[in-house]
């Protein structure tokens, strides 16, 4: 029996932190791995060298004979030297997160994005952040190392907030 139901909603209702909340009580994190690297080529290399990071598009599957929810997220790292063009280096990554589905869920699509945009990056990032800083030394690059992920600065933090602050009523 599959303990994960995730239906499409007709309608954009809101996602509530009440039901990102039943996603993170029902799992728990099992891997988190690099999935796929596409780099180079190195094209320029400099001690002033300018980075640009972006997110890509998450997706994510349920495999039923297992019941694990796999997330998958998508990164792009830009290498350049200002002002010098020809230099770009471009990595692209992608990491599963796989996530252990311990007890029934009936959830929207929309509540499953919202879970990875307010718990599955914050589990994967350090793992990011540490390949990015081991990809481009191994690229001959000087490593980049990542800044910290703020909570503040991510989607959907103000409607955590303001869930805190004043309590639902009934449904």
């Amino acid at each position: 029996m599959s303990l994960l139901r995730i239906r499409a909603e007709e309608t954009e209702a809101p996602v509530r932190p009440s039901d990102v909340a039943l996603i993170i009580g029902a799992t728990e994190p099992i891997d988190v791995r690099l999935d796929e690297v596409h780099a180079g080529p190195v094209a320029g290399v400099s001690a002033e060298m300018q980075v640009k990071f972006e997110r890509g598009q998450p997706g994510f599957a349920y495999v039923d004979e297992t019941d694990v929810l796999m997330v998958r997220l998508e990164h792009k790292v830009s290498c350049f030297i200002k002002d010098n063009p020809g230099t770009e280096t471009t990595i692209n990554l992608h990491h599963i997160v796989a996530f252990q589905v311990r007890s029934e869920l009936d959830v929207s699509a929309a509540a499953v994005g919202a879970f990875i945009e307010t718990n599955a990056y914050f589990i994967a990032y350090p793992y990011v952040r540490q390949s990015i800083t081991q990809l481009t030394g191994s690229l001959g690059l000087p490593p980049v190392v990542l800044g910290f992920m703020k909570r503040d600065e991510w989607p959907f933090h103000e409607e955590a907030s303001a869930d805190h602050e004043a309590p639902e009523g009934p449904e």
